[in-house]
């Protein structure tokens, strides 16, 4: 029998920041990396979103989006440690621990706009960490 594992995914508010458009994978994530470990560490960060990773865009549907920048993190399940249910606090650590250790397999940004909203995500999936490549 195999074991099944999922991916989840965090979601937090990137701020006003400045989007590098153009860059990609690890120059990308170099670029990010201090400041995504700076909202995993802080005490006022909220979590905007947690929970399984989703697997489409709201292909432009304005109701779906949220107007602003976002950093979502990808990661499976087994490598972070934590639950669906599992507390903020074991949340952003478990994050905190897979961002400050690994590399992820890609890091891109996404924009997916609508009539009047306009969502940006920066996103950083990791794959299996544990998995010797």
């Amino acid at each position: 029998m195999e074991l099944k594992f999922n991916d989840f995914a965090l979601t937090l508010d990137a701020g006003a920041i400045e989007v590098p458009y153009g860059i990609s994978d690890e120059p990308l994530f170099l670029m990010v990396r201090s400041h995504v470990l700076e909202l995993l560490t802080c005490k006022n960060t909220r979590i905007f979103s947690f929970g399984y990773a989703p697997d489409n865009t709201s292909d432009g549907q304005d109701e779906l989006l949220v107007t602003g920048t976002y950093y979502r993190i990808i990661g499976y399940e087994k490598n972070l440690g934590i639950e669906v249910d599992s507390t903020p606090k074991e949340i952003l650590q478990a994050f905190y621990y897979l961002v400050s250790n690994y590399q992820p397999f890609w890091t891109s940004i996404l924009v997916d706009a609508g009539e009047t909203r306009k969502e940006t995500i920066i996103e950083l999936l990791y794959q299996d960490v544990f998995c010797s490549v």
